[in-house]
C-alpha cells in the first residue's frame, strides 16, 4: 500500500462512521481534513463512488424508517435542480480558487452548525416554504460542487422534528441519489479513472469498520456531542485551507 494513501483511508473511516452514526458529514469530513494532503477534485473522484455503497447499506438496513413523502415532494426535486447548477459551477473552478472557496464554505457552514447546536429549543420552529426551498436548492448547489450539501439540508430536515431513526434513514437516500448522478458525471468528464477506482476499492475495509462502529454508537448516543466535535474540527480545518 502506498504510504501517501494512509490519510485518505483513515479519513474515509471517519466519514462512514459519521454517516452511520448521525446520517450526515459523510464526504464533508474527509475532503475538509484531507485538503492538506490531496486535491479536492481527486478526493471527490475517489470518495463519491464508495459513498454509493455506504448509503445503500444504510438504506437496505433501515428502509422501513424512510419518509418517502418528504423525499419526493420536498427534497429530491429541488435539490436535484441545485445539483445541476453546482456541477456546472465546479467545472469552472480549478486549483487554488477551488480550495479557497471550499475553505470559506466549510468555515461558514461549521460556524453556523455550532451556533445552532447551542441554541435553545425555540429554534426548532419550522421554516417557511420559500425559505425551505432556498435551503434545499442551495444544498444541491453545494453538493454539486463539493458533494457536501449536508449541513444546509440537515438544518431544514431538523425543523421537521423527525425521530432520529427516520432522520438517519431518510438522508442516505438523498446522498445515494445525488452521488449516483455525480459519479456518472465524473465518469463522463474523465475524473473517474482506473487509478481512482483502485483507491476506492482500497477504502472498502474502512467503510465496513466505520459503518459497524457508527451503527453501534447510534444506538448508544443522541449524537449532539459528536456533532459539536466534528464541526469544531471542520471549522479549524476550513481556516487552515483558507490561510495555507
Amino acid at each position: 500500500m502506498d504510504i501517501h494513501l494512509i490519510p485518505i483511508i483513515f479519513l474515509s473511516f471517519l466519514s462512514y462512521l459519521s454517516l452511520a452514526f448521525a446520517g450526515f458529514g459523510g464526504i464533508l469530513v474527509p475532503i475538509t481534513l484531507g485538503a492538506s494532503f490531496y486535491s479536492i477534485e481527486w478526493m471527490l473522484s475517489v470518495l463519491v463512488p464508495v459513498s454509493l455503497l455506504s448509503n445503500l447499506v444504510i438504506l437496505l438496513r433501515h428502509y422501513r424508517n424512510i419518509d418517502f413523502n418528504l423525499l419526493f415532494r420536498k427534497i429530491l426535486p429541488f435539490m436535484g435542480m441545485g445539483l445541476v447548477v453546482g456541477m456546472l459551477i465546479f467545472q469552472q473552478l480549478h486549483g487554488e480558487l477551488q480550495e479557497r472557496i471550499f475553505g470559506v464554505l466549510v468555515v461558514l457552514l461549521s460556524a453556523r452548525e455550532l451556533i445552532l447546536a447551542r441554541r435553545s429549543d425555540k429554534e426548532s420552529a419550522p421554516v417557511g416554504r420559500v425559505r425551505a426551498f432556498l435551503y434545499v436548492f442551495s444544498s444541491g448547489i453545494i453538493h454539486g460542487m463539493y458533494a457536501s450539501g449536508a449541513p444546509l439540508l440537515v438544518y431544514v430536515v431538523n425543523k421537521l422534528n423527525l425521530d432520529k431513526s427516520t432522520f438517519r434513514s431518510t438522508l442516505p437516500v438523498v446522498w445515494l441519489t445525488m452521488n449516483l448522478i455525480l459519479t456518472v458525471n465524473y465518469a463522463l468528464t474523465g475524473k473517474l479513472t482506473a487509478e481512482t477506482s483502485r483507491v476506492s476499492l482500497m477504502l472498502l475495509p474502512s467503510l465496513i469498520l466505520g459503518l459497524m462502529l457508527g451503527e453501534y454508537l447510534h444506538r448508544k448516543s443522541n449524537g449532539r456531542l459528536f456533532k459539536i466535535v466534528v464541526f469544531v474540527l471542520l471549522l479549524f480545518s476550513g481556516f487552515s485551507i483558507i490561510l495555507k
